[in-house]
């Protein structure tokens, strides 16, 4: 009689034990996704302020060509910084979503193999009797939260790997297009991220 009630928790607790993992993965994948794209929106957002000053400045300065071949400079810098930066963030998104999307479907394995055992104990012993289909019922369940999951984690990366770029194209197209210059006490901290320079240099002034 114990070895049957152990038996049976032993069956129900596996089931369990796998639909919590399906959970922790996931939610540490997704997680981790979200502070990758908030990093990288906020990457994004000090860049198009520090494009705009220099554009600024460019044109303050533009009849000094010493200034505005070192301000040309710098916004060339910039953007090859930016650009490393961005890509650096997409593909570290692209790792972890693959890394997730590995993990999940192992687990999900996992779940379909104990599915399927306790299904045919269930045949062999009691045949096709209520208790199969209120097992089989059961376990069908289990898989709603498995392709929920799947699907939250493909709505999170789609915009990002379905087109084959396209997106991270237009995305960065939109630098070219931006005329906003907002928030000018941040301008200074942009310089030190993007294209570091002496003091004293882009700033107007001849030595």
């Amino acid at each position: 009689m114990e070895e049957a009630i152990w038996v049976r928790f032993l069956n129900e607790g596996v089931s369990l034990l796998l639909l919590i993992g399906v959970g922790w993965i996931l939610y540490q994948g997704m997680k981790k996704n979200h502070l990758l794209l908030s990093e990288r929106e906020e990457t994004f957002r000090r860049y198009l302020l520090f494009r705009e000053d220099l554009k600024v400045r460019m044109k303050l300065y533009g009849e000094d060509e010493h200034t505005y071949r070192e301000l040309l400079r710098n916004l060339s810098e910039g953007w090859k910084n930016f650009k490393r930066a961005y890509d650096q963030y997409l593909e570290t998104l692209l790792k972890n979503v693959t890394k997730t999307n590995r993990f999940l479907q192992f687990l999900t394995l996992a779940l379909i193999l104990n599915s399927f055992r306790l299904l045919f104990e269930s045949y062999y012993f009691f045949g096709l009797k209520s208790r199969f289909f209120y097992l089989l019922t059961r376990e069908l369940s289990n898989y709603v939260i498995v392709a929920l999951g799947f699907f939250l984690l493909k709505e999170q990366g789609y915009r990002f790997f379905s087109m084959k770029g396209e997106v991270d194209k237009m995305d960065r197209e939109i630098l070219f297009y931006s005329n906003h210059l907002t928030e000018m006490a941040e301008k200074r901290a942009l310089y030190d991220e993007f294209s570091p320079l002496e003091k004293g240099e882009g700033d107007g002034k001849k030595d």
